[in-house]
């Protein structure tokens, strides 16, 4: 029904280059200082807006997962959801360098002085660091693991 009245779900937006505000794409003028709006400008400025505003995302779901290790890790002491803790310790020791591999593939060639995105580079390059390291340990946990299964 809505494609049919041409009424998209997303607006695109991205910055006036002459006033730096936030406008939508279909937008002929700056409505904040009158500039004049090139449409394909318009449209490969909100189409790199997006693709930062992804990485910024993607950067915060990296910083939850690392946070999340320390949660699993504590459950892993924990009688009884022991196992769910070590399983979910093990996954996000695969999962968080994976997707910081994803991360840099997708996203490490922006250049932009947007400092949101200045701020997700960092973050995941203090996670990148760690991680290097992760599935090594996760390795030794899941052959300990293994190992006392195997025993009993």
């Amino acid at each position: 029904m809505f494609e049919s009245m041409n009424i998209t779900s997303q607006a695109r937006v991205f910055q006036c280059p002459k006033c730096n505000e936030t406008i939508d794409t279909s937008a002929q003028e700056c409505r904040f200082c009158h500039a004049p709006i090139d449409a394909s400008a318009a449209e490969d400025a909100a189409d790199a807006m997006a693709k930062v505003n992804q990485a910024c995302s993607d950067a915060s779901y990296l910083k939850i997962m690392a946070i999340t290790i320390l949660v699993f890790f504590a459950l892993s002491w924990v009688p009884f959801v022991g196992n769910l803790g070590y399983w979910g310790l093990i996954f996000l020791l695969f999962a968080i360098p994976a997707m910081i591999v994803r991360w840099w593939v997708k996203f490490g060639s922006i250049q932009t002085k947007e400092s949101d995105f200045s701020r997700a580079r960092g973050t995941v390059i203090a996670i990148s660091v760690p991680s290097v390291v992760f599935p090594f340990i996760g390795f030794f946990l899941l052959f300990g693991m293994l190992v006392t299964l195997f025993r009993h």
